[in-house]
């Protein structure tokens, strides 16, 4: 036996023939909505501009925006601190021995 599946409005309850997303600043709606209910919705909207949005203009004060990307050169004076400590960049040094892996051999005295 087969199911038909018949989205209705969420308004009034006809057929719907549109699913609508709402995008709010809590979250993402989406509603399904007849023909008449998607004219009432886009009577008063506009279209939005290609391109990152704007900010929204509320009255809050103006913050510097956070840098983004490389982080800056250190001064002069800053390099000169660490120059004094021995490391360049505040990395440690590699070392130059190899790194013995597994057992090692055990050491043979010629004392007989």
């Amino acid at each position: 036996m087969a199911e038909k599946t018949i989205v209705v409005c969420d308004v009034c309850g006809k057929p719907a023939t549109e699913m609508v997303t709402i995008k709010t600043a809590r979250g993402n709606y989406v509603k399904d909505l007849c023909a008449q209910h998607v004219s009432e919705l886009t009577a008063g909207a506009r279209k939005p501009r290609p391109g990152r949005p704007r900010k929204m203009a509320s009255g809050a004060t103006a913050e510097t925006p956070r840098r983004r990307g490389r982080p800056r050169k250190t001064s002069a004076a800053a390099n000169g601190r660490r120059k004094a400590s021995g490391t360049s960049n505040g990395r440690r040094k590699k070392s130059t021995r190899r790194k013995t892996s597994g057992r090692r051999k055990a050491q043979t005295s010629s004392s007989s």
